[in-house]
């Protein structure tokens, strides 16, 4: 299964620069139109993922922290821990403009965490299509600072998956990732359809950077 980036949702970004529905000027428009695309040309998306049995809620061999995830995995066989990143020149783009351009740099980010998301909806997609055609069920997508899997869960993630090697994805001592625009995460498998989960804040890819959330607000106020 590859990594695969599409066409850039507009609105996703506009939402990650905190616009509620206002009216977006001419010359705003262009300029996120023209960070879309030079974040898009720049993207080397990358996957790694890692099939895993499931006992009675935990990951054989490799417990994780939480009620989360017991819950997540209490009716599955299997779980998938994946990872995905955007490669070393989406990092080296922001990190020039932060530099150059910094009205380019926030947009450029806002834009590199809607083309992360959509990869890795992509893989989340793809799996699901094939899991159902044999008979077998995925759960949602829940990652490490989401509910009470703790952050510090990524640097394990990527240990069990290789990342340094495989994709070029590492994590600091402070559980940031490099480079940044990445995301790890783990589905659980089963033989039965699997209810989804409420969805809410803490449970939103967009929990730690959600200009709403720091307000004090939702998205969906």
């Amino acid at each position: 299964m590859q990594a695969r980036l599409t066409q850039l949702n507009y609105q996703e970004i506009l939402m990650y620069l905190g616009h509620r529905g206002q009216d977006c000027p001419m010359e705003l428009e262009q300029q996120i139109h023209r960070c879309m695309e030079e974040v898009t040309k720049a993207a080397e998306p990358r996957l790694v993922y890692r099939f895993l049995p499931v006992r009675e809620g935990q990951i054989q061999g490799f417990p994780l922290e939480g009620k989360d995830m017991q819950e997540l995995l209490a009716d599955c066989q299997q779980a998938v821990l994946m990872a995905v990143t955007l490669g070393p020149q989406v990092e080296q783009l922001l990190m020039r403009r932060e530099i150059t351009n910094m009205a380019d740099a926030v947009i450029m980010d806002a834009c590199a965490s809607t083309a992360v998301e959509n990869v890795s909806d992509h893989f989340e997609f793809d799996l699901r299509e094939q899991l159902e055609q044999e008979g077998k069920y995925l759960t949602d997508r829940f990652s490490p600072g989401y509910g009470d899997l703790p952050l510090h869960t990524q640097a394990r993630f990527c240990d069990a998956l290789n990342t340094g090697r495989r994709i070029g994805l590492t994590v600091t001592p402070n559980d940031i990732m490099i480079p940044r625009k990445s995301v790890t995460a783990i589905l659980g498998i089963s033989d039965r359809p699997q209810k989804l989960r409420k969805r809410g804040c803490e449970v939103c890819s967009m929990f730690m950077t959600c200009p709403y959330r720091k307000e004090g607000g939702s998205c969906h106020e």
